[in-house]
């Protein structure tokens, strides 16, 4: 027999003629979809995959032999669809990624599939043929359609049987080694990954492109790490699926050789529980990608550089288990030495803030905290080390807010629209560092409140921001509209400079409760200074000192209200001694105790040496209640005893 060749014959006969072209046109529109589309096809020893949700083709591989000639098995696309036209096999691109379909629609590419086959081993069919000189068979009919059945027991009998009836002078037979065989989808990766552990589409679409080798894992092997994840940390269903969506790359890793090893290195170094390890893959499951080297010396520089123990380091772990992801060189040592050294932070208090905020371990060092710290802070608000470290101190999470676009033009408002200064907004910034967590129109609609509702001036506002710029966290709507009330009504001001004037003396009532302590120190004070009959006392006394309502009742106001009130001091004096050191505030009542003596030694000595006048009716010849003995010697005027003279003051009684 002549030597098989790729070109076929046309001269025979004319129906063989137009067959063999059909057939050709049919293997070029084939090459051209599979180089057209992505492939979906899952290769096993020798066969090639095609799977459903309910089952798996298994198609043998045709093997290269001397006797045979050699045809490559394409890599079979995932998806086909008829033409319109019957007697051409058209395979065109499919649905893309993430489509649903029906095992029937499935089932009926499978049978397209099968129907190129049959037509592949007709074209070898035909070429024996033609070298034979056979033309009497050589018709092949288009029209006959393979129906393959994945259900059915006698799948491969019927298979041949078709393909016999349909080129009753093929040549080829089907041996037991190149039968076709029926996978249930409970073996096969990726039915048991998209079914049973119920992955998304989403996931499934990046586990086939970045990590497809999964694919090729057997389902005992996929089931054995996702038993030791699981079982070692405790994980839901629902942690499983996010792990495998962050890092599908996880389910390659060996369980023996490498996830086992890890996971104990982890639990044995850090003192770890289930729910720690739990918090710290769930969040970064690349970690027990990394090698035990790579994370032995991330654990070493937390105890010897940052000089934390074993607990604090599994606590800062467990609360930003990002820094697992951080370099030591390249990332962890500059940035503590850029804290530590450069800007001045004592090691014990970089400890502390950074177990507050372990962000700071993380951010970049020349387009983060360098900018932030040094040109931001030092040069534009003219900061000093110590106002860093005071800053950082009270809110570390100040560095997580954008320069460009959050922190800069909130400084640009201060500094050119309200015109503080830069020493003035750095006094506001170190009092109030959460003043970067409001936004722009936050901090523009309270400013505007106090401006145009209440109709205070720039200079009160400023006063208002500088003394009290938690201000700006208030609710403008309830909280700030109900304090400015009550203060206006309890206090019995007016709408206009009375209430200005006292908001803007003491901008920090607007931070104080209602009912824990404006109201009870309001109440105190009317009482003591005339009661619920003359509030007009308490409103003086208010707007003379607007900062007494900032002291506290029981520490400050009541005390010595009750030491003014003793000595017999007018208690409108509380403005004056209120505002003193105890020291002074003892030597000032001391000094006022003595005045109020003299003042009454004085009186009394004036009250003596002014004559006594009686009346001539009243006059009584016998001594008197109150000690006067008559005289009339004296013309009817009383005349005192020697025991009366000697005292100082007299009593008097008619």
């Amino acid at each position: 027999m002549a030597a098989k060749t790729t070109t076929i014959s046309t001269n025979h006969c004319p129906k063989q003629s137009s067959a063999v072209l059909h057939i050709s046109l049919c293997i070029v529109l084939l090459q051209l979809a599979i180089v057209s589309i992505e492939a979906f096809s899952v290769h096993t020893n020798n066969h090639i995959l095609l799977g459903s949700e309910s089952s798996l083709l298994r198609i043998p591989r045709l093997s290269s032999s001397s006797s045979t000639r050699t045809r490559a098995s394409p890599s079979w696309p995932s998806c086909f669809q008829r033409c319109s036209c019957s007697r051409v096999v058209g395979l065109l691109v499919g649905p893309s990624y993430g489509s649903t379909k029906s095992n029937d629609s499935f089932m009926d590419e499978a049978d397209e599939l099968f129907s190129f086959m049959a037509l592949d081993e007709a074209l070898d069919l035909l070429q024996d043929d033609d070298d034979e000189g056979n033309d009497e068979d050589d018709e092949i009919d288009m029209d006959h359609d393979i129906e393959i059945n994945p259900s059915d027991d006698n799948l491969v009998d019927k298979f041949n049987d078709t393909i016999s009836s349909s080129f009753p002078m093929s040549p080829i037979s089907y041996s037991a080694s190149s039968t076709l065989h029926l996978a249930p989808a409970s073996e096969i990766a990726y039915f048991y990954l998209k079914n049973t552990v119920q992955l998304s589409e989403d996931t499934m679409w990046k586990i086939i492109q970045k990590s497809s080798s999964i694919l090729g894992l057997t389902v005992s092997t996929l089931q054995r790490k996702i038993a030791l994840l699981t079982q070692t940390m405790n994980l839901t269903e629902d942690d499983m699926r996010v792990i495998i969506h962050k890092q599908p790359s996880i389910l390659t890793m060996s369980a023996n050789r490498n996830l086992s090893p890890t996971i104990l290195f982890l639990v044995r170094a850090l003192d770890l529980g289930k729910d720690d390890l739990r918090t710290i893959v769930v969040q970064f499951p690349c970690i027990l990608c990394y090698s035990i080297h790579n994370l032995q010396a991330k654990i070493q520089f937390f105890h010897t550089d940052m000089e934390y123990n074993t607990d604090q380091i599994r606590t800062l772990l467990v609360k930003e288990p990002k820094l697992l992801t951080a370099a030591v060189k390249t990332g962890l040592q500059p940035r503590m030495k850029f804290l530590h050294r450069e800007i001045g932070i004592p090691l014990v208090e970089l400890q502390s803030i950074v177990q507050r905020n372990p962000k700071l371990l993380l951010y970049s060092l020349t387009h983060n905290l360098e900018i932030k710290l040094i040109s931001f802070f030092i040069m534009r608000l003219r900061m000093e080390p110590k106002h860093v470290l005071k800053l950082l101190k009270s809110y570390p999470f100040i560095m997580d807010y954008n320069l460009e676009n959050h922190m800069l033009p909130i400084a640009r408002f201060f500094l050119s629209e309200l015109e503080f200064s830069p020493i003035e907004f750095r006094s506001i910034l170190l009092k109030f560092p959460r003043l970067m967590t409001h936004s722009m129109f936050k901090i523009k609609h309270t400013v505007g409140y106090f401006r145009y509702q209440l109709g205070m001036n720039a200079a009160q506002v400023k006063r208002v921001l500088f003394q009290a710029p938690q201000v700006v966290s208030l609710n403008t709507e309830h909280n700030l509209v109900d304090k400015v009330e009550f203060l206006q009504h309890g206090l019995g001001l007016d709408r206009g400079d009375e209430l200005r004037k006292v908001i803007s003396g003491m901008p920090t009532l607007l931070l104080c409760s209602i009912d824990n302590n404006l109201r009870p120190k309001i109440e105190y004070l009317r009482e003591v200074l005339g009661g619920e009959e003359d509030e007009a006392e308490l409103r003086r006394v208010v707007l003379t000192l607007p900062t007494l309502l900032g002291y506290s009742l029981e520490k400050r106001i009541q005390p010595r209200m009750e030491r003014i009130m003793e000595i017999g001091l007018d208690p409108k004096k509380i403005t004056i001694g209120i505002t003193m050191k105890e020291t002074k505030f003892e030597e000032w009542l001391l000094h006022k105790k003595q005045k109020i003596e003299c003042q009454s030694g004085n009186s009394m000595k004036r009250m003596i040496r002014q004559p006594i006048q009686l009346d001539k009716s009243e006059y009584n010849s016998e001594t008197t209640g109150g000690g006067l003995v008559s005289d009339s010697s004296f013309g009817g005027k009383a005349k005192l005893t020697e025991e009366q003279r000697k005292g100082r003051i007299v009593h008097w009684k008619r």
